[in-house]
């Protein structure tokens, strides 16, 4: 047995060498194509290193490692901060990294529009679940640490105005001490549908992200 977990770990290192090997590279690649200009007067400048910048959107934005979801669409508005800081120390002038700003405000944008609209679909069929569904319903305790530094009566009250979670929250949410460096952790007794139940990770974001409130997870 340990023989085998010995060959594992000999093919698994070669592997993982290979993987940041060409993750690597292709961080070169970007660093590569992605230079300021300096081969004529400044206002040419700022026209080649904008155009250099929005073709160069989306490599910049993973070369960073930003989130992105399927369809490339940026996830958190603070994550513009490491673009930015990535332009300047590649030299870029302040005009350009401005216009990386508003590349990246636009992207987010289009990215949260579609994906309220998506989220606020999938409640709604959650809702009628609800109406409709007779049986394999469940009960449970969910827990939820928080670490930011919004206040807890704040967050419980903004959370229970999303009509799905005010559904499924059948008792007054509760508040403890947090685990570890948590600030505080909330605590919503649930009854609902069990896909509801099985969902409840997911639904506690996006009840949060609609409610324009932290997740928690920063």
């Amino acid at each position: 047995m340990l023989g085998i977990f010995a060959l594992a770990g000999m093919l698994g290192t070669p592997i993982v060498a290979g993987k940041m090997l060409k993750k690597d590279i292709s961080n070169y690649s970007v660093d590569y194509r992605v230079q300021p200009c300096t081969q004529y007067n400044p206002i040419s400048n700022v026209i080649k290193n904008k155009k250099t910048i929005e073709k160069e959107f989306l490599n910049i934005c993973k070369r960073c490692g930003m989130k992105l979801n399927k369809q490339n669409e940026l996830l958190d508005a603070r994550e513009c901060k490491i673009g930015e800081e990535y332009l300047i120390y590649q030299g870029f002038d302040k005009e350009s990294v401005e216009y990386f700003k508003e590349l990246f405000n636009e992207n987010l944008t289009i990215g949260k529009y579609r994906q309220k609209r998506e989220i606020r679909e999938k409640h709604q069929r959650y809702l009628e679940m609800i109406e409709n569904y007779s049986h394999n319903w469940g009960m449970t305790v969910y827990r939820r640490n928080y670490y930011g530094n919004e206040k807890i009566d704040y967050r419980i009250n903004k959370l229970m105005e999303n009509k799905l979670w005010n559904r499924i929250v059948y008792d007054e949410p509760q508040c403890i001490d947090g685990d570890g460096t948590a600030k505080y952790m909330e605590i919503y007794s649930i009854n609902a549908p069990k896909p509801i139940i099985n969902d409840l990770d997911n639904i506690y974001k996006e009840v949060c992200w609609l409610q324009r409130l932290e997740d928690g997870g920063w």
